[in-house]
This record gives C-alpha cells, sequence and structure tokens, in this order.
C-alpha cells in the first residue's frame, strides 16, 4: 500500500510558503486594527499582529503551536481587515490568512498523529 506521508508534506509546504507569500503583501500599515471586533489594545488581538505570529512561528520558528492556536482561533473571520485591505490595494487578504494558517495546523498536527501511531 502506497503512503500518501510525501503528499501531505509536499502540500504542507505549499501551504506555508502561500500564507508567508500572502503575509509579505501587508505593508504594515495597521489600519485593520480598528477595524478587528476582537481588538482591545493588544497587539496580537488583531489581524496585524495574528499574520506577525504566524510570520514569526512559520518562518522563523518562534512561539508555540498551541499559543499561536489560540491566536488565530480568536479571531472572529468577520473579513473587515479584509475590506481595509482591499479599499487600501494592498489585498493582503488578512482573514483568508488567518484561516488558511488554521487549516495548516490542523494538518500539521494530524500528520504529527498519524506518524506517532
Amino acid at each position: 500500500m502506497k503512503s500518501n506521508h510525501g503528499s501531505d508534506d509536499d502540500t504542507m509546504k505549499e501551504m506555508e510558503r502561500e500564507i508567508l507569500a500572502n503575509i509579505q503583501l501587508c505593508i504594515n500599515c495597521r489600519m485593520c486594527l480598528n477595524m478587528c471586533p476582537t481588538y482591545e489594545g493588544w497587539f496580537t488581538q488583531g489581524s496585524f499582529g495574528r499574520l506577525a505570529a504566524i510570520n514569526a512561528y512559520f518562518k522563523y520558528g518562534l512561539g508555540e503551536e498551541e499559543r499561536l492556536s489560540e491566536l488565530l482561533y480568536s479571531c472572529a473571520t468577520c473579513r473587515r481587515c479584509q475590506e481595509r485591505c482591499k479599499m487600501l490595494c494592498t489585498n493582503a487578504s488578512p482573514s483568508e490568512t488567518i484561516l488558511k494558517a488554521r487549516n495548516l495546523l490542523v494538518k500539521k498536527a494530524q500528520a504529527a498523529e498519524r506518524k506517532g501511531s
């Protein structure tokens, strides 16, 4: 029976590249912060901070997966940040990037579980 662990790894690497490429579109204007219903003054409570956390984790290996997951799942995915990005013509798609990063964390957890069994 053929294993698709290799294709799973390739898929996850491609997802990671796409996520990091989307983050690079962000111009760090932070205009999304005031649009975010979860933002209450802490950097990581808005989409800009979440994107920075995703970048730090996937690009540099900084932070803990559990904490990143908490940050990503605290996002309301209302897409207000995304609308602001469209207005500013950056098309960074922060909410889509957050959703893709959530999906990637799930896939990584599933792959780790398969390896452990």
